[in-house]
Formats: structure tokens, sequence, C-alpha cells
């Protein structure tokens, strides 16, 4: 019974929880902060981003200068400020409807 009380309740914590859109949100953020900011290749942007792509998968739009990430059932994707001195920003968090196709990282 305790079980079932303790399980229950995690469950509803967790599937309310913002913690869930937060590997996500890092992967995107770093991986365009990298490749755009930093101006680092893909390769060492990988290795530097090795934990985050753990929970989630990236797949880079290097025309719009934008980084989509998914991952835990949400996608985020963090583009370069128009200002490249701002860095990049997260433009929006959605819920996961759609599986990524083969071709990401």
């Amino acid at each position: 019974m305790k079980k079932t009380i303790l399980f229950s309740s995690l469950f509803l914590f967790l599937s309310g929880c913002k913690y869930l859109e937060a590997p996500s949100m890092g992967l995107a953020k770093e991986m365009c902060s990298c490749l755009f900011v930093g101006e680092q290749t893909i390769n060492f942007c990988k290795e530097v981003t090795k934990e985050s792509r753990l929970l989630a998968k990236f797949k880079v739009d290097w025309k719009n200068k934008s980084v989509e990430a998914r991952g835990t059932g949400h996608k985020s994707v963090a583009k370069l400020n128009d200002n490249a001195r701002f860095g990049c920003a997260i433009v929006s968090v959605d819920e996961e409807e759609v599986e990524f196709s083969k071709n990401i990282y």
C-alpha cells in the first residue's frame, strides 16, 4: 500500500514537473552557443555536450542558426539572437508530438 501511494505521488509530481524540459532546453542552448557564438566545429561541440546528449538528441538548422533538441518528451529550440553579442536564447519549448527522424546527431 505504501509503495502504491509513493509511486502515485511520484508520478503526479513528475507529470507536471518543469525539470523534464531541462535536458532538451540545456542541450539546445549549449549546442547553439558552442556552434554559433563560439564558432566551434560540430565534433568539438558534440564532445562538450556529451552528458547532455544522454537524455536528448539534437538537429542543427545552419541556415537559420538554430538548434532543435528533443528529449524526455519535450522539444526545445534555441536560436542565435539578431545581435550575436547577446548569444543564443531558447525560443520555444513544447511537448514532443513526433519522434525525430533518423538524420539527427
